[in-house]
C-alpha cells in the first residue's frame, strides 16, 4: 500500500468489523448514543458494551461502517468532535509504525504520514518519534523535544497536494489587495494581461483592479503562464500581498 494515500475507511484499530447488524454481534449491550451531524449529513451511533465500545457510522448515500478497538480518551474526543461537528478538523489517536505517523481524525478517517514528509517532522529524533502527546481536544500532536505541534491540517497537506493548495489559497486575501498582488507578480515576470493563456484580459482586469475572487483554475492558469507551479506562484502573491499590507498599515 503506498503510503502517500488516505487508509480505507473500514480500518479498525484491531481487525475490520463486518458490516452487519448490532445484534449480530452478540454482546452484551449496556446501552446506545447517537450523535447527528447535520452539516455533513453523517451520524455516529456508540454502542456501550461491558469492556468495549463499538463505534457505528452511518453517512448519506454511502454503506453502514463499524470500527472497534479504541479506549475510552479515544472515544471522548471522537464523541466531543461530533457534538462540536468538528469531527473533520480533530485527532482522535496517532502512533507510530516504523517511518510512519498513523493518524486518525475524529470522522475516523486514518492517514499515514511518513515523517519525512514534513521537515519540521523529520527533524525529531528517532528515538524520540514514539513519544508524543494528544491535545485532549485532539486539536494537534506535540512533542515536546522539539516543542512540535502538528494539527490534522498539517498532515493532510503533507500527503494529499490538492489540499495542501487549497488551504493556500484560503489563506490569502481574496480582496481589493490580493488583486493588486496579482498585478504586481504578473508585471514583475513582464507578462502583459493579454499573454495569460486561458483567462482574457477582462477576466484579469475584474481580479486585478475590482477583487473578483480568481478560482482554483484560474489561480493554476495564472501559475502555468508565469512559468511556476502553483505552491511558488501563491508564495509570491503571498510576498507581495504582504508588502502592500504593511505599507498600507503604516
Amino acid at each position: 500500500m503506498n503510503s502517500n494515500t488516505k487508509l480505507n475507511n473500514l480500518y479498525s484499530v484491531d481487525s475490520k468489523i463486518p458490516s452487519v447488524a448490532t445484534s449480530d454481534f452478540k454482546l452484551s449491550r449496556l446501552k446506545n448514543e447517537t450523535i447527528k451531524n447535520d452539516k455533513t449529513k453523517s451520524e455516529l451511533n456508540l454502542i456501550y458494551l461491558e469492556n468495549s465500545v463499538i463505534l457505528q457510522v452511518k453517512r448519506q448515500d454511502l454503506p453502514q461502517e463499524f470500527y472497534s478497538g479504541f479506549d475510552q480518551v479515544v472515544i471522548k474526543r471522537i464523541k466531543s468532535a461530533w457534538q462540536w461537528e468538528a469531527e473533520e478538523e480533530l485527532i482522535a489517536f496517532a502512533f507510530k509504525s516504523v517511518d510512519l505517523l498513523i493518524v486518525m481524525g475524529c470522522d475516523l478517517t486514518i492517514w499515514q504520514i511518513p515523517f519525512e514528509s514534513i521537515p519540521s517532522l523529520a527533524e525529531v529524533p528517532e528515538a524520540e518519534r514514539a513519544n508524543f502527546e494528544i491535545d485532549p481536544d485532539g486539536s494537534y500532536v506535540y512533542w515536546e523535544c522539539n516543542d512540535l505541534h502538528l494539527d490534522l491540517e498539517d498532515f493532510k497537506a503533507a500527503i494529499d497536494p490538492e489540499f495542501k493548495e487549497q488551504l493556500l489559497i484560503e489563506s490569502l486575501e481574496y480582496s481589493k489587495s490580493f488583486g493588486r498582488a496579482i498585478s504586481i507578480v504578473r508585471k514583475a515576470h513582464k507578462l502583459t494581461q493579454n499573454q495569460i493563456n486561458g483567462i482574457s484580459d477582462r477576466h484579469l482586469r475584474r481580479i486585478e483592479n475590482e477583487g473578483q475572487q480568481p478560482t482554483l483554475e484560474v489561480l493554476k492558469k495564472l501559475s502555468l503562464s508565469h512559468g511556476l507551479n502553483l505552491e511558488d506562484y501563491l508564495a509570491e502573491v503571498n510576498q507581495a500581498l504582504s508588502k502592500i499590507t504593511t505599507k498600507f498599515d503604516t
